[in-house]
């Protein structure tokens, strides 16, 4: 539903990052399947933004002839995803490395394939930093944006009641505007515009479907209520007093109308993969 960046302390976020990534897993397996089907034979993959490592190491077991260079800027996630290599059996093909975008793009190697999960829009000039990922593409290496889609959907229309649309318009103005808590900006152009500006070619986007239907896991509730108490925190101020307490109610454990307890709720999103090849 929202976006958060370096304005949170993602070390103390780290074991919600990774259950939060097997939640969306069935999502997006499909995107890193679709991906490494078109370059198969990658000799080097950049994850950019790679949090806790889970599509790091993926993408490893996908492309077992391949190395994986893994890149965050917080010590804690790098270190998460070193120890997720390890455990894997990994290590030898899953490198770390903690940077900082936007400068820390220029000491990275060139890579046959590049992952981008939800970092872009989170740069300071995103045009100029898909200027920089497309450098760092070999001839016929694939730049892979994970940007935009569908929003999280979770309620029926007679219990949502508007919410979630009115959440999204929140979002969407504080990212026109560059005033969002977490730091998203909206693009000066649409993404497949921006790879073509950076001189890529073969542009093409791809959606990927999350369809968990009623009744969800507990592990899925779970993440769901902490995705909604994110919200909650992130437009504190920005949301009206209503909306506001509708989500806390929807996060509390005790009530009956809590997504940790109605027997309705479901999760339906969509992500989009931007590709394009130099």
């Amino acid at each position: 539903m929202t976006h958060t960046h370096d304005h949170v302390d993602w070390g103390e976020h780290g074991p919600d990052l990774i259950a939060d990534a097997e939640i969306n897993a069935p999502m997006v397996d499909q995107a890193l399947h679709w991906l490494t089907e078109r370059i198969p034979h990658a000799a080097l993959v950049l994850d950019v933004g790679s949090g806790p490592g889970v599509a790091a190491c993926r993408f490893a077991q996908l492309l077992p002839g391949a190395t994986v260079l893994a890149t965050d800027g917080s010590a804690p996630l790098v270190a998460l995803a070193r120890s997720r290599a390890e455990r894997l059996g990994l290590a030898d093909r899953v490198a770390v490395r903690e940077i900082k975008l936007p400068d820390g793009l220029a000491d990275l190697p060139t890579a046959d394939l590049i992952w981008v999960s939800g970092v872009a829009h989170h740069l300071p000039d995103p045009a100029e930093g898909i200027r920089a990922l497309a450098e760092l593409l070999r001839p016929g290496g694939l730049l892979a944006l994970r940007e935009g889609g569908l929003p999280l959907h979770f309620l029926p229309s007679h219990a949502d009641g508007g919410l979630t649309a009115r959440i999204n318009a929140v979002d969407s103005a504080l990212s026109q505007s560059r005033t969002h808590p977490m730091g998203a900006i909206e693009p000066p152009r649409a993404w497949p515009d921006l790879l073509a500006d950076a001189g890529l070619r073969s542009v093409r986007s791809r959606s990927f479907l999350l369809d968990l239907p009623a009744p969800l896991s507990e592990a899925a509730r779970q993440q769901l209520a902490r995705t909604l108490r994110r919200t909650r925190q992130m437009l504190d101020g920005h949301l009206t007093g209503a909306d506001a307490d509708r989500l806390e109610q929807l996060t509390d454990p005790g009530d009956p109308e809590s997504v940790l307890r109605r027997a309705d709720v479901f999760m339906l999103r969509a992500a989009t993969i931007h590709t394009a090849v130099r």
